[in-house]
């Protein structure tokens, strides 16, 4: 798959000041996503609407929750989330929603974007938010050897740790990945992780088709896909809090969210995410694990 093309963000209603001083212009950028990542984010979503709620969010995972289930308990945890960047402008207008809101979100910046702006990385995190690794360079992984995989993961880590993040999930490029990739994050302490819902912002950058594609598509228990580079994204954001609280979500980090679901599909054992250990199926290799993981891609 060819890398994504990098282009400056279009010209919708946000307000955008000009990059500051002294920046190197990359971090101003948005990915575009070419067709083939189309088809991949629809297959996602597709296939997660066939699973419960953590199997859509864990794909290697072996537990599930089903929403009937979430309903019974009256559990309506929600989690946003946002990919890519940082963008010097958007990113940060996009924190001080959040912070304005009071609502916790998990962000998957790209490492080598976001080595030039540690600022916007520790001020996340001295926010209460929780940072995520997305990769060093945001290519597809599955394309790579197994030490280039390793090496994308791991020099990301190391990135985010700099800046005094401690990334515990791994979400990777495009959604895209294999049995083998995921062995390889687990290896590295990340858990795999994707989303619910797909706000598709990358693809229409139409703030109210954004948010109407919330209010139809989202529910019980969601985790919300968006990015952090486009101001069609900042401009619906506010919208889309009030959608989701219309709806009586409780926001959490994507780490609670799965942390509470585990507890939730299995209350005797009470399992945490912190660097949780490889799921028994993508460790062996076994038949039925790789058919599962091969079916969510």
């Amino acid at each position: 798959m060819p890398r994504p093309r990098e282009t400056r963000p279009p010209a919708d209603s946000a307000q955008l000041a000009p990059p500051r001083p002294g920046g190197d212009g990359k971090a101003d950028v948005a990915l575009t996503y070419p067709p083939e990542a189309a088809r991949t984010m629809a297959a996602i979503e597709k296939s997660g609407r066939r699973k419960g709620r953590l199997g859509a969010v864990v794909p290697d995972t072996t537990l599930d929750v089903m929403p009937a289930t979430l309903k019974e308990e009256g559990w309506n945890l929600c989690a946003l989330t946002f990919d890519d960047g940082p963008h010097r402008v958007v990113t940060r207008q996009i924190l001080d929603v959040l912070n304005r809101e009071k609502i916790p979100a998990t962000y998957f910046p790209v490492a080598s974007v976001a080595e030039n702006q540690g600022e916007v990385i520790r001020d996340f995190i001295a926010a209460g938010h929780e940072i995520g690794n997305h990769s060093l360079t945001h290519a597809d992984l599955r394309a790579m050897d197994p030490e280039a995989q390793r090496h994308e993961i791991a020099e990301a880590n190391r990135i985010l740790r700099g800046f005094g993040a401690n990334p515990v999930l791994f979400r990777p490029p495009y959604g895209r990945y294999t049995p083998d990739l995921l062995a390889i994050a687990r290896e590295e302490s990340m858990s795999p992780v994707l989303w619910t819902v797909d706000t598709r912002d990358w693809q229409v950058r139409d703030p109210d088709r954004i948010v109407q594609h919330v209010k139809t598509e989202a529910g019980t228990g969601s985790v919300l896909l968006l990015h952090s580079t486009y101001p069609s994204t900042l401009n619906a954001l506010p919208r889309v809090i009030a959608a989701m609280r219309a709806k009586g979500c409780e926001f959490v980090t994507l780490s609670e969210w799965i942390e509470r679901m585990h507890q939730l599909a299995t209350p005797a054992m009470a399992p945490t995410l912190v660097n949780a250990g490889v799921n028994a199926a993508v460790k062996a290799g076994g038949k039925a694990g790789d058919a599962a993981l091969r079916a969510a891609n």
